[in-house]
């Protein structure tokens, strides 16, 4: 028989385990917004539009800029 002990660690256990995929989830669109913000940026395109189009804030892409510059 299951205990109420044991029922509430597998329900922790499962809601970290969703928590953990969206954490992964959200990193990996903020990973493909910065990638294609450095690719916009190495084309040339203005750091208003790159922020407009990832949803970045211009302070971001800004950041992302020095870095290519250095």
């Amino acid at each position: 028989m299951i205990t109420n002990i044991e029922r509430t660690l597998d329900e922790m256990q499962r809601a970290a385990r969703f928590e953990g995929k969206i954490e992964g989830k959200i990193e990996g669109k903020i990973e493909g917004k910065v990638e294609v913000a450095r690719a916009a940026l190495k084309k040339g395109f203005s750091v208003e539009d790159v922020a407009e189009i990832t949803g970045l804030s211009r302070e971001t892409v800004l950041e992302l800029k020095k870095g290519l510059e250095n």
